[in-house]
């Protein structure tokens, strides 16, 4: 034999792989344990991405609410600029120049449009309805016999909501019982 060439070793001196080595665990219990360990990391991961859709979702609500109130600031300091508009059209005095009557009716209408487009709708009691704080605000009581107690006689100002939430209560004047008569003591 050559300096190159080794002596082929008996069969019975290659050592055949043993199911443990040193302290490591059997295979089937390493195998388990890697299994087990996998399973933990996909419920994790799968925590983690249901705790983020969640996260977006919130996040997603919080801005529309923010974007919505933030609109409905605006829309409330615009309500007195369409209230003394409505004035001004209604004061017009019947020697006024057309294009000018026109001209004060139009932008109106137009703030009115804007308000409409950015959801709010203006309300107006009528009378007889029952009075409700939650949209009404009781600007003086007066007696009649006209209305029953609690309803509605008539609208000062006009309210305006979006959707359910009440941007500005409409100013009414509600009913009160009638006093009687001086002679019916």
């Amino acid at each position: 034999m050559g300096p190159d060439e080794t002596e082929p070793q008996p069969a019975s001196a290659i050592e055949a792989p043993s199911e443990t080595i040193g302290s490591e665990q059997p295979a089937e219990d390493q195998r388990s344990d890697i299994e087990r360990e996998r399973d933990e990391l996909k419920a994790i991961a799968q925590r983690t991405q249901a705790d983020f859709v969640n996260y977006k979702r919130r996040v997603d609500g919080e801005r529309t609410l923010i974007a919505r109130s933030a609109t409905g600031n605006v829309l409330v300091r615009m309500f007195p600029l369409i209230d003394d508009l409505q004035r001004a059209v209604e004061a017009l005095p019947e020697d006024a120049p057309a294009s000018w009557a026109e001209g004060v009716s139009l932008i109106l209408a137009n703030m009115r449009t804007l308000v409409e487009a950015e959801g709010a709708d203006a309300f107006e009691p009528a009378p007889g309805e029952v009075f409700d704080p939650a949209q009404h605000e009781a600007v003086y009581y007066e007696p009649t016999a006209a209305q029953p107690p609690g309803a509605v006689v008539s609208t000062v100002r006009v309210g305006y909501r979006s959707g359910e939430r009440v941007l500005r209560a409409a100013q009414v004047v509600v009913a009160r019982e009638a006093e009687p008569a001086a002679g019916d003591g």
